[in-house]
């Protein structure tokens, strides 16, 4: 099953047994848009308002503190996955009681593949995070022949609907005739908000390595990316709340805008802190991308000793690989949505482990871009940046903790 086939059988399953109508979704992403849909085409029903502490607009969208008044008469529907459920959940429990509260993405069939016996050993994970090189990281350490990495980075294996099927694909990437006598790992910057699912999949012993960089011009980048194949975050919300409107620049004065929005995914550290509820310090590095193109040899043979690769093992890297680095956007909405579709049909692809197809789409993929994208090479608005850095300071200042060093005179 989809998420969407879990969230409507999960919804069914409410309202056989509840006639309580006043419903708030929680949080504001992807899936709300789905929630909203649901109750609206199969149950004429429009939620009350939605949750979401990061993209509050104190219209439609509220943070956990300061919801509206009647909130306690409502049924909190959750539409989210691992440690960002687990602390919503505990989040709410401190305004409603158990009983309004409905997990729609509880799956029996994840549960069963998190038990089974059969999981595939992984030895060290990269969960974080997009736009900091972790592309580039996959490539570096894909040389290393101690070393097993899948052929394609990111198998989104955790990120849509876990079943049978989907396992079965996943343990596809890791034939034991490949991995054995090898360190086994994996690197997937989507699973940077999965500690839980992450921890109940791979186990304690699991070494975690989280890729950083200045998280003001990671934004920018993210925000270019998004220009060049995917509209989600520009369309407006089915659950009526706007959206961003597009007039068809991505100047920087919309890049400021958007910001308001989804600044939160440069906040490293909170990301961090909820693998460190499963994960002691000792197995989790950080690798600040600055720091590691400065001096490429001593943080890469540093990694590999985090990683226990043997001295005789090691590879010396006397220069970090730049991949997928690009400042093209779409040259309009149309080529927008066309790279869009590519890139959902490059997921499900992935996911099914159709590597030969994949090749096919990815050579489709190089001769259309060529068409629909054009440079953007744009400098963000100064006052955008101040206004970022400002936003990020404290949880840079976390981050310092963890590292034991400061990033002053790098980042800021």
């Amino acid at each position: 099953m989809n998420e969407r086939q879990i969230i409507t059988n999960n919804i069914h399953k409410y309202f056989e047994t509840n006639k309580n109508k006043k419903i708030v979704i929680l949080p504001y992403r992807n899936l709300s848009g789905v929630v909203s849909d649901i109750l609206n085409d199969e149950y004429s029903i429009r939620e009350q308002f939605i949750v979401d502490n990061y993209a509050c607009d104190m219209d439609h969208i509220y943070p956990m503190n300061r919801m509206p008044d009647g909130y306690e008469e409502c049924t909190f529907m959750l539409a989210a996955f691992g440690s960002t459920k687990k602390v919503l959940h505990e989040m709410l429990l401190e305004y409603v009681s158990e009983d309004r509260i409905v997990d729609l993405l509880f799956d029996e069939n994840r549960e069963k593949v998190f038990q089974s016996d059969s999981k595939v050993h992984m030895d060290f994970l990269c969960p974080g995070f997009t736009k900091c090189g972790t592309t580039s990281m996959h490539y570096a350490l894909a040389q290393n022949p101690k070393i097993f990495l899948p052929k394609v980075k990111e198998t989104y294996f955790l990120n849509y609907a876990v079943d049978e099927t989907a396992h079965e694909a996943f343990k596809n990437h890791y034939k034991p005739e490949e991995t054995a006598g090898r360190i086994v790992g994996d690197i997937e910057p989507g699973y940077k908000n999965m500690a839980e699912d992450v921890y109940r999949y791979c186990g304690s012993d699991l070494k975690l390595i989280f890729c950083v960089r200045n998280p003001v011009d990671v934004l920018y980048s993210y925000y270019k990316m998004e220009m060049r194949n995917a509209l989600f975050m520009l369309e407006a919300s089915t659950s009526g709340s706007e959206g961003i409107e597009w007039d068809g620049t991505v100047g920087p004065e919309m890049f400021d805008k958007w910001t308001v929005k989804y600044r939160f995914r440069g906040k490293y550290s909170d990301y961090i802190k909820s693998f460190l509820n499963y994960y002691p310090m000792e197995q989790i590095k950080i690798i600040v991308g600055e720091e590691l193109y400065a001096d490429t040899k001593n943080a890469m043979d540093d990694l590999q000793n985090f990683l226990g690769i043997p001295e005789k093992d090691k590879l010396e890297y006397r220069e970090f690989p730049r991949e997928n680095i690009g400042s093209k956007v779409a040259k309009d909405q149309i080529g927008l949505e066309i790279n869009k579709n590519i890139q959902q049909l490059r997921y499900k692809l992935i996911q099914k482990g159709d590597l030969q197809s994949l090749d096919l789409l990815y050579g489709i993929r190089d001769k259309i871009e060529e068409l629909t994208l054009v440079d953007y090479n744009e400098p963000m608005l100064e006052s955008t940046r101040h206004n970022l850095l400002d936003y990020y300071m404290d949880s840079i200042h976390d981050l310092e903790g963890m590292l034991g060093r400061s990033l002053q005179g790098i980042w800021y």
